[in-house]
């Protein structure tokens, strides 16, 4: 096996451990609240020692919240990154790439299984965790933005990395609401990149390219 083949096993079996925590640290939430189950009891139904816990995750309450120090670290960021000239101008695929990034993420939150009836129950038990979903969006949002402009080397506070996160923002939001009012599996990408495809339209009057 290839050095980066073997790479990539052993991250896709980090990625499916760090799910199955997330998924089973939120039904335990959504059933006994935060303070009703052990970080044992949680490793146990995961099927994973205590010591791997702490490799993904802080506490029980960052494994509910799904938050992870290694996101900006992860292999679809680095691609995005790799992919930027830090001249101070836009890439004329930047659009592109910050979807395909924000697709790898999102379909690892919709694997998530229960996403969104968990997290409904969670914060209808315990109030405080919308706060801190909010919370980590924003942290999420406002990390992406220090990456956008470093990628391409845009001062910071620069107007045009907050419109290109607003942009992708609204085009997954619409996506995703699509992709789960259908009842879809699989991966968001193709909802995603039409409507990308869709809203340049909207600015170029360039229709998308026949399907």
């Amino acid at each position: 096996m290839s050095e980066s083949a073997e790479s990539g096993g052993r991250a896709a079996k980090m990625r499916r451990t760090r799910i199955a925590i997330t998924e089973h640290a939120r039904k335990l939430t959504a059933e006994h609240g935060l303070n009703g189950f052990t970080i044992e009891e949680l490793c146990e139904r995961v099927g994973i020692a205590r010591r791997t816990f702490f490799n993904y995750f802080p506490s029980k309450e960052d494994a509910v919240i799904g938050s992870s120090p290694q996101l900006l670290e992860s292999e679809p960021v680095r691609r995005f990154l790799a992919a930027g000239t830090p001249d101070g101008r836009i890439s004329p695929s930047l659009l592109d790439e910050l979807a395909e990034v924000a697709i790898e993420l999102v379909d690892e939150v919709l694997q998530v299984a229960g996403t969104i009836t968990h997290v409904h129950a969670i914060i209808e038990r315990e109030p405080s965790f919308m706060g801190k979903f909010l919370t980590e969006n924003h942290e999420t949002h406002q990390a992406f933005n220090a990456l956008l402009e470093r990628r391409e080397g845009l001062d910071p506070g620069d107007r045009r990395a907050a419109l290109a996160l607003q942009v992708i923002a609204a085009i997954m939001h619409d996506a995703v609401e699509s992709f789960m009012r259908a009842g879809s599996t699989g991966s968001v990408g193709p909802g995603v990149r039409l409507a990308l495809a869709q809203s340049r339209e909207l600015f170029t009057g360039t229709p998308p390219p026949e399907r």
